[in-house]
C-alpha cells in the first residue's frame, strides 16, 4: 500500500504537522509510482530526475527532499516489492502442516500467492524494471533471484521433498520441476504488459499443467 504508507508520529505531533506529514507522504508515493512506471516503459538509465519531478508535478529540488538520489528510489520500489511479497507469501510451515492431512495437489495450490489488484501495476513495473537492468546491476540481479525465483522455490522445495518422503507423490526431479515452474511465472510476469501476456484462463490452465506433472499415490 503506497498510499499513506510513510507517515510516521502523526498522533503525536503538533497542531498542523498532521497535514504537511501527509502531504510528504502523497508526494513521496507520487515519485515511486511514476519512477516505477518510466522505470519499466523505458529503462532505469534513461529516466532522469527532472523528468520524474515534472511528471509528479513539483522541482527536482523537492524530490531530493524526499530521495537523495534515483538509485534511493530504485531501492525503495525493491524494499516495497519485497514487503508486498512477504505479506502475501504462505508460510511454508503452515503448510508442511497441512501436508500431514490434506491431498498434495490442494497443499500445492495454497502454496501460489497473488497481489492485491490495485498494486498489481506496480508491483509489476518493478518486476519489470528489474528485468531490463539483468546482466548489468547486481542488485537488480539480487532482486529477481530472491524475490522471484526464491520465494518459489522455498515454498515448493520442502512440499516436494516431505510427499515424496511420505510416499504420497510420484518421485520426480525436484530441481527441473521448480525451474520450470519458476521460469513460466517469471516469463509470465514479464510478458505482463506486452501483446504476448497470457489472460487469467490461459496461466490458470498452464498451472494447472504443470500441477499434473506431480502424480498423487
Amino acid at each position: 500500500m503506497l498510499q499513506g504508507v510513510f507517515i510516521s508520529a502523526i498522533n503525536v505531533a503538533p497542531r498542523g504537522v498532521n497535514v504537511i506529514e501527509k502531504d510528504n507522504s502523497k508526494t513521496k508515493d507520487n515519485i515511486l509510482k511514476t519512477s516505477a512506471r518510466f522505470f519499466s516503459e523505458r529503462g532505469y538509465d534513461k529516466v532522469t530526475i527532472r523528468e520524474i519531478a515534472k511528471d509528479v508535478g513539483i522541482n527536482p529540488a523537492s524530490l531530493y527532499y524526499h530521495f537523495p538520489s534515483k538509485e534511493a528510489i530504485l531501492q525503495e520500489l525493491y524494499e516495497y516489492y519485497a514487503r508486498e511479497l512477504e505479506r502475501v507469501t504462505p508460510d511454508v510451515n503452515e503448510l508442511l502442516e497441512l501436508a500431514k492431512t490434506l491431498p498434495p495437489h490442494e497443499v500445492l495450490y495454497r502454496a501460489t500467492y497473488s497481489f492485491d489488484k490495485d498494486k498489481q501495476e506496480i508491483l509489476d513495473q518493478i518486476r519489470i524494471t528489474a528485468v531490463r537492468r539483468l546482466g548489468g546491476d547486481t542488485e537488480s540481479e539480487h532482486f529477481i533471484e530472491t524475490y522471484v525465483f526464491g520465494t518459489i522455490h522455498g515454498l515448493l522445495r520442502p512440499l516436494l521433498e516431505y510427499f515424496i518422503e511420505q510416499d504420497k507423490i510420484e518421485a520426480l526431479d525436484i530441481d527441473t520441476f521448480i525451474n520450470v515452474f519458476s521460469y513460466y511465472n517469471f516469463s509470465a510476469g514479464v510478458l505482463v504488459n506486452t501483446t504476448m501476456r497470457h489472460n487469467f484462463e490461459e496461466y490458470i490452465a498452464t498451472m494447472n499443467w504443470l500441477f499434473s506433472l506431480i502424480e498423487e499415490k
